[in-house]
């Protein structure tokens, strides 16, 4: 049988999924020396922000900070998951079911604190959208600040009784989550019976009746239960995959908002108005794809992009980096009413 058509159990496609997501987790490496990386870029916004008047001086800085750093704060999460990862590998090469069950119960943890982290991003650039009032702006940039503060710094509320000093709930980003997967509270139940030391755990190293049969059975005996929390594992991996895309997208449209600040003119007042994105090009082909001509950046265009597809009630689904030349690149977005193509200018900023 070929590979293209090879039949995977719930052991091999939870090993090559996880073995996929890892090494495509090594493209990021160059983030590994974070201050080194992204050195230019804030040097750049310095630059472009110490040019600006209050007060919207103070708020292009602040939003460039947010953006910064929830940019860490998803690579923190994408590295968390890769040893994750790591250590589901080697529990189901060990054949160790308390330690699958471990890790794949903080699989689904960690998937939901990024998404939790995705969608509060989302919610400050919807907030900032449009908005022309300052004492909104900043209660935006304040609720998202906060956030980002808990879920790097976030302490247990046994330590701290500051509601903005603790950290994220792992029940409330699980709720985040339910909201793109259904079932996952269900599938988060599950996997925490096999965690706690009661009755879900004790069957997994015994015959699953007190005082009796064989301690420590094979494998094959909790086979089923075992294939389940594998498959379970498989499907946040295919979520990752998936998703990381669009939930990544989001810093750019953030990014843009940034970039809105340095146009000639704006105030604090302005800088977020709604511009209606009017591309040329039919998005059908590469050849006419869409192209926004007032947009300067990558960001700007990638936002005018997102927000040009939402007034067509299209749905996002992923995105694809698909060639370079003369200056632009061109990025396919999958939706729901099939896959637009967008030409965008190779400028970052």
């Amino acid at each position: 049988m070929t590979e293209s058509k090879k039949e995977f159990n719930a052991t091999d496609a939870a090993i090559r999924l996880l073995n996929d997501y890892r090494r495509k987790q090594q493209r990021f490496d160059v983030f590994s020396e974070y201050d080194a990386a992204m050195e230019h870029m804030r040097e750049t916004a310095s630059a472009s922000i110490g040019h600006l008047k209050e007060p919207l001086k103070s708020v292009a800085s602040r939003l460039f900070q947010v953006t910064d750093k929830g940019f860490f704060l998803f690579h923190v999460c994408f590295w968390k998951i890769d040893l994750i990862a790591e250590a589901l590998i080697h529990s189901i090469d060990a054949k160790n079911p308390i330690a699958l069950a471990n890790n794949a119960r903080a699989l689904v943890e960690h998937l939901a604190a990024l998404v939790a982290i995705a969608k509060e991003l989302e919610k400050l650039e919807n907030r900032l959208s449009g908005q022309g009032q300052e004492k909104q702006i900043h209660e935006a940039l304040e609720k998202a600040e906060t956030f980002i503060y808990r879920a790097y710094h976030g302490k247990s509320p046994k330590t701290t009784s500051e509601p903005h000093e603790q950290a994220l709930h792992v029940n409330d980003c699980i709720k985040v989550l339910q909201k793109e997967v259904p079932d996952i509270e269900e599938v988060y139940d599950f996997l925490c019976d096999f965690v706690h030391p009661n009755y879900g755990s004790n069957a997994l190293v015994s015959m699953g009746v007190l005082g009796s049969g064989r301690l420590n059975p094979p494998e094959e005996f909790h086979q089923e239960v075992l294939d389940r929390i594998r498959r379970y594992c498989s499907l946040c991996m295919i979520f990752i995959n998936e998703r990381s895309d669009q939930y990544g997208s989001v810093l750019l449209k953030l990014q843009g908002l940034v970039n809105r600040c340095f146009t000639r003119g704006a105030t604090v007042n302005t800088a977020f108005g709604r511009r209606r994105p009017s591309p040329e090009g039919d998005g059908k082909s590469k050849e006419t794809a869409y192209f926004f001509r007032k947009a300067l950046t990558a960001p700007e265009a990638t936002e005018m992009a997102y927000m040009f597809l939402k007034d067509k009630g299209c749905d996002v689904q992923g995105t694809h980096l698909v060639g370079f030349g003369d200056g632009v690149f061109f990025d396919l977005y999958d939706t729901d009413e099939g896959q637009i193509w967008f030409k965008v200018p190779a400028k970052l900023n």
